[in-house]
């Protein structure tokens, strides 16, 4: 059984600890090591997540499984990148799901919440970013009903790197 919920300001270090974690798994060995460093300890720090958490257009949520932590995501509210007709919408900035809980369809059920988010709200369009040189996630958000509509540069460190951005219409 999953449980979505919000991030407590009290859970903070657990959230960055997670963060990191997961994103080094999922992208360490795909990089330059130096540009990854770089990236990694000027992002994952405890000032910059407190900032963002304190950002009240953004939303951390985690996703326990039988009470066991597998997976976080970042919304930021009413934003919308160039290209996208819409003055308002819900991005997907991350997602982030523990390799052992990879294959149960928590990522599905992860952009369902943010698509209901999106509804609640009124908004139109869920949005995110996914990069090119991963065509498992593109072909994931691909069956969830995402389509390419733009791209984008994401930095890691000094390393320029192309991204897709993906939408769907949820109203």
């Amino acid at each position: 059984m999953l449980d979505i919920r919000r991030v407590d300001s009290s859970e903070l270090a657990l959230l960055l600890e997670f963060a990191e974690r997961t994103f080094r798994v999922a992208f360490q060995h795909l990089n330059d090591p130096r540009a990854f460093e770089l990236y990694c300890s000027t992002v994952f720090t405890p000032a910059n997540f407190k900032t963002q958490f304190d950002d009240p257009q953004a939303q951390f949520w985690f996703v326990f499984s039988d009470n066991r932590l597998a997976a976080y995501f970042k919304l930021n509210l009413d934003i919308a990148p160039a290209g996208m007709d819409a003055p308002r919408g819900i991005q997907v900035e991350r997602l982030y799901v523990d390799a052992i809980f990879q294959g149960q369809r928590i990522g599905e059920q992860i952009l369902r919440h943010a698509e209901e988010q999106a509804r609640a709200r009124n908004d139109e369009w869920v949005w995110l970013s996914t990069w090119k040189k991963v065509p498992a996630a593109i072909r994931f958000y691909e069956r969830c009903g995402y389509e390419i509509f733009g791209e984008e540069i994401f930095w890691v460190g000094d390393d320029p790197q192309m991204d897709w951005l993906m939408r769907k219409q949820v109203v």
